[in-house]
């Protein structure tokens, strides 16, 4: 199994990280580690999930967050671009 990080923008409101982290949980995905900051925009918020997981497990997470409206834009970092 690879670590990666998938690295979000949301929008900052209440209940997008309760919603995301739900996704993992419903997949039985662990989060080996989370962050959330503002961006310079504050109505935005910059999430770092770290994870681990085959290619086929990080393109169905990438895939599923980008369904989700509050979400903006998602970038998968796998182990070559950290």
């Amino acid at each position: 199994m690879e670590h990666f990080i998938v690295e979000l923008t949301v929008a900052n409101h209440c209940g997008v990280l309760n919603r995301i982290t739900g996704l993992y949980a419903k997949q039985k995905y662990n989060i080996d580690s989370l962050t959330v900051h503002e961006s310079r925009d504050p109505a935005l918020s910059v999430m770092r999930i770290a994870s681990r997981g085959d290619t086929a497990v990080q393109v169905q997470m990438t895939r599923q967050l980008r369904k989700f409206f509050d979400v903006k834009t998602v970038v998968l970092l796998n182990n070559q671009m950290l």
